[in-house]
């Protein structure tokens, strides 16, 4: 926990201040102690002592999306690639940030998104060692994550038709995380078949299964 004071003209504005030098939006992001109402000038008119204000605030809850811009920008300068950040949407928990290159999305998607998941593992990394921020920030481009997702949940109800008609399961493409648990969601509910994740490391593969024949 840090702690500035800072003098205004009232309470109010001595927090307005305070805010716009940590370079905090939301004001329940920090706490806020009045030292001092101060004082008004004769029949109201100057100020014969300033208000003070004490303020509590985390790191972490600084609004980090200029950093996320600044950062990404420089990795792109970096790695040679033409374009940057788009645009950026900063919620309580994550950090929405849209890409956008002049030499098209494929580069940075890399194969089967192998490139924006090593990029976001990156900044993520970088940006916690700053700032200490706990939020999920998550890189897109040209919409990639939803037509990706909308991809493995067909994928997913095809090969599950293919293990109910063959009694036989299937091994699925080694995925990360995050789309390994979108394929258990997808299929949890066909009682005719259930889902395995098996391997190591972060690129798992998911194993499908006829309810009748789970080896």
């Amino acid at each position: 926990m840090k702690v500035i004071e800072v003098e205004g003209r009232t309470s109010e504005d001595a927090t307005k201040k305070a805010l716009a030098e940590l370079g905090i939006k939301d004001a329940s992001k920090v706490s806020v102690e009045v030292i001092d109402h101060g004082k008004s000038g004769i029949f109201g008119f100057g100020v014969s002592r300033p208000a003070k204000v004490r303020i509590y605030y985390n790191e972490s809850n600084e609004d980090i999306g200029d950093k996320v811009r600044e950062m990404i920008n420089e990795l792109f300068k970096k790695m040679e690639l033409e374009g940057g950040v788009k645009d950026i949407k900063e919620g309580e928990n994550k950090v929405y940030v849209e890409l956008e290159s002049k030499t098209g999305s494929g580069l940075i998607i890399g194969k089967k998104g192998k490139t924006l998941e090593a990029l976001q593992f990156m900044v993520n990394l970088m940006i916690n060692n700053l700032t200490g921020s706990e939020k999920k920030i998550i890189l897109d481009i040209e919409s990639y994550r939803d037509k990706r997702e909308k991809a493995l949940k067909k994928m997913s109800r095809e090969m599950a038709q293919k293990v109910i008609k063959t009694g036989r399961p299937l091994t699925l493409e080694p995925m990360n995380p995050f789309e390994r648990r979108l394929i258990h969601l997808t299929l949890q509910n066909d009682k005719r078949v259930t889902t395995k994740s098996e391997g190591q490391g972060i690129y798992r593969k998911i194993k499908i299964f006829p309810v009748n024949n789970r080896k």
